[in-house]
């Protein structure tokens, strides 16, 4: 699977489940992950995408790191199932 056919499944998964969920540009933001997700409980969540087989650039990985130094909440997803389990926990629905 593409990671763009897997960010539209997660896409679709977020409007079905009144999720705001934002595609950041990456040409603007270079490193900021692919999606930005706030959830009806106001947890805000910030993941990148990737397949199976994809590598974090180094970029991605300091930006990751520093959300996380911010108290933010950053995932590296790699299947829709563990997307959907991050939003169980995170929702407080787990």
């Amino acid at each position: 699977m593409l990671e763009s056919s897997l960010q539209k499944k997660l896409l679709n998964f977020c409007r079905e489940n009144n999720i705001l969920a934002v595609k950041v540009d990456s040409t603007s933001s270079r490193g900021w992950p692919d999606l930005t997700c706030l959830l009806p409980n106001g947890v805000v969540l910030f993941v990148e995408i990737k397949i199976a087989t994809g590598v974090l650039s180094p970029l991605q990985k300091r930006m990751l790191s520093k959300i996380k130094q911010n108290k933010g909440k950053s995932y590296v997803v790699r299947s829709e199932k563990e997307f959907i389990d991050i939003i169980r926990l995170e929702s407080g629905t787990a």
